[in-house]
Formats: C-alpha cells, sequence, structure tokens
C-alpha cells in the first residue's frame, strides 16, 4: 500500500514538472510569436510563464531530494566512512531544518496572500495559488527525505 501511495505521488510530482515545463515552452513561443511577428504582444503571458516557472523549480527540487540530486560536496567522498556518517547525519539535519522552514514559512506566506486578496497582474489568479507552490513542494521534499532516511 505504502510501496503504491509513493508510486502515485511520484507519477503526480512528474506529470506536474511536465505540464508545467509545456506550458513553458507553449507560453515562450506564443509570446516570441504575437510580439514580433503579429506585433501585438500578450498582456497574460510574462505571468503564466512566471507560475509555471515557479512550480517547475520547486516541484523540480522536490524531485531532486528523491533522486538525491541536491547540492552534493565530492570533496568528501574519500573521507573515512566515520566522517562520512556525521557528515551524512549532519546532511540530514540541516535539510529537515531547512524543509520545516519552507514548510512553515510557506503556509504562512500563503495563509497572508489569501487574506490580503492580491492577484498576479492582468491575471484573476489569487497570489496565494502561486506561493502555495512553496509548502506543497516542500511537503514532497520531506516525503521523499523521510522515505529516504528509513530506506
Amino acid at each position: 500500500m505504502i510501496r503504491r501511495v509513493g508510486h502515485y505521488l511520484s507519477y503526480t510530482l512528474e506529470f506536474i514538472i511536465f505540464i508545467c515545463m509545456t506550458i513553458t515552452v507553449i507560453t515562450t513561443f506564443l509570446q516570441v510569436f504575437f510580439r514580433y511577428v503579429l506585433k501585438n504582444p500578450l498582456s497574460w503571458s510574462q505571468e503564466i510563464l512566471m507560475i509555471s516557472f515557479v512550480y517547475l523549480v520547486l516541484f523540480g527540487a522536490a524531485l531532486a531530494v528523491k533522486n538525491k540530486e541536491h547540492l552534493k560536496v565530492e570533496l568528501f567522498d574519500k573521507a573515512s566512512e566515520r566522517v562520512q556518517k556525521i557528515l551524512k547525519i549532519f546532511e540530514l539535519v540541516i535539510m529537515f531544518i531547512f524543509i520545516g522552514v519552507f514548510i512553515y514559512y510557506g503556509i504562512l506566506l500563503v495563509l497572508a496572500n489569501y487574506a490580503s486578496g492580491t492577484i498576479v497582474g492582468f491575471l484573476p489568479i489569487k497570489t496565494a495559488y502561486v506561493y502555495m507552490s512553496i509548502p506543497i513542494s516542500g511537503l514532497f521534499m520531506a516525503y521523499y527525505l523521510i522515505k529516504g532516511v528509513f530506506k
């Protein structure tokens, strides 16, 4: 059951990244086409690009945690096994703190922006929905980090 949930979470994360990348490519093409060929720039394209890029980067970071492709320092690869274990524990502690702060302040940011009702530029989308990518990607990161610890 847990393996199946993990599979669906991974699939959902990769699907979101695929959709965001597709939106980014198509919107960029449309933006260039309308601006330089039709000489009539789109008013909403910049905001769509920003939103899709934010989601792409943050969910891509969660995927990097899943695949253990986050920041690596190869300087310590030849250190003793004891030093490598200490560094691994230090890495996990730092990552848990970072992800905890990421989720906590992301939720505060979402709540503050939802209450204020601000919208994204020309689009009728609340900025809270853009900022919602922060705690959601943080939860994905926490899940994959915890899963990696128990693996």
